[in-house]
C-alpha cells in the first residue's frame, strides 16, 4: 500500500487548522504527509525545493495540495495557479469555511493572459484547480475520497454542500426537456460537435450545426448561474457538476 499512497501538501495559515489537517492526513492509508506550509511564499519555496528534489518527477505528478482560501494577504486560489505554474503535475484543492457557488466558479476557472493564451506555459494546459472542500468536513475518509477522484482518478471535486446551495438558489426551477437533454450530454463529456449529431441539430450536408447547442449552453449557463468568459473550459466542469446534482445523479455514500 505504500508504493500507491499520495503525497500531500498542507498549506494554512493557522496553526490548529493546518496542524489538524495534517493530523487526518497521517491517519490515512491512501495519504501521506509530504510537506506544509503557513503561508503563501513558504509554499512556494517548499514546492520549488521538492520540484528540483524529485528527479523523476519533477512536475510533481500525482501530489495532492490541500490549501485553505485564506493565507494572509494571499489566497489559495491564486496561490494553486502559482504553484501550478511551477509544478503541472499537482493537484490542488481548496477548502474554506463556508460554501459559495462563486467561490466555486473562480476554483475552476482557467486563467488566461491578456493576449488570450494559457497561463501555464510549462506545460501547456490551463490553470485550473481541481476540487473545492469544506472545512467542516475535513476528516480521514472525507479526504481519502477526495485525494481517489482528483488523484486516481483525475476528475474535479466540488463538495455536496456547495452543490446544496447551488440548488436552493434555484428555488424549483426546471430545465426544459431540451435543456436537459443537452445538460445530459454535456455532463457525459461530449463536445458541442457531438451534442449537435445526437440532439439531431444537421446543417444541409448532414454534418453538426453548433449553433442551437450554443444556445443551449447558454441558457444553461444562466439557468445555473454560471459566470465567466464564453472561451473558457472551466465553465463546463462547473455545468457538468451543477447538472448532476440537480439530476440526482450525484449519489456519495459518505454524504448521504
Amino acid at each position: 500500500m505504500n508504493a500507491t499512497r499520495i503525497p500531500v501538501i498542507v498549506i494554512d495559515d493557522t496553526p490548529v487548522k493546518r496542524r489538524g489537517i495534517c493530523e487526518f492526513v497521517e491517519e490515512t492509508t491512501l495519504l501521506k504527509l509530504a510537506g506544509q506550509s503557513g503561508d503563501a511564499q513558504g509554499a512556494i519555496m517548499l514546492v520549488e525545493n521538492l520540484c528540483q528534489e524529485q528527479h523523476q518527477n519533477s512536475t510533481l505528478a500525482g501530489w495532492l495540495i490541500l490549501s485553505d482560501l485564506r493565507l494572509g494577504s494571499s489566497n489559495g486560489v491564486e496561490l494553486g495557479r502559482t504553484l501550478l505554474d511551477i509544478a503541472p503535475g499537482l493537484r490542488v484543492v481548496i477548502y474554506t469555511q463556508d460554501p459559495s457557488w462563486t467561490l466555486a466558479a473562480e476554483v475552476f476557472r482557467h486563467e488566461y493572459t491578456r493576449r488570450g493564451t494559457q497561463r501555464n506555459r510549462r506545460s501547456g494546459k490551463s490553470s485550473g484547480l481541481h476540487g473545492y472542500a469544506l472545512f467542516n468536513n475535513m476528516e480521514p475518509a472525507y479526504l481519502e475520497h477526495i485525494a481517489a477522484a482528483v488523484v486516481f482518478r483525475k476528475e474535479t471535486y466540488i463538495d455536496p454542500e456547495v452543490l446544496n446551495y447551488l440548488l436552493k438558489r434555484l428555488r424549483g426551477q426546471r430545465l426544459t426537456p431540451r435543456q436537459e437533454e443537452c445538460a445530459s450530454l454535456l455532463a457525459r463529456g461530449l463536445s458541442n460537435d457531438d451534442i449537435a449529431l445526437s440532439m439531431g441539430f444537421l446543417n444541409a450536408k448532414g454534418g453538426p450545426n453548433i449553433g442551437p447547442v450554443e444556445n443551449l449552453v447558454s441558457e444553461l449557463y444562466t439557468f445555473f448561474s454560471i459566470e465567466g468568459a464564453p472561451s473558457d473550459p472551466g465553465r463546463r466542469v462547473l455545468l457538468a457538476h451543477a447538472y448532476e446534482a440537480y439530476a440526482g445523479l450525484r449519489q456519495d455514500p459518505l454524504f448521504r
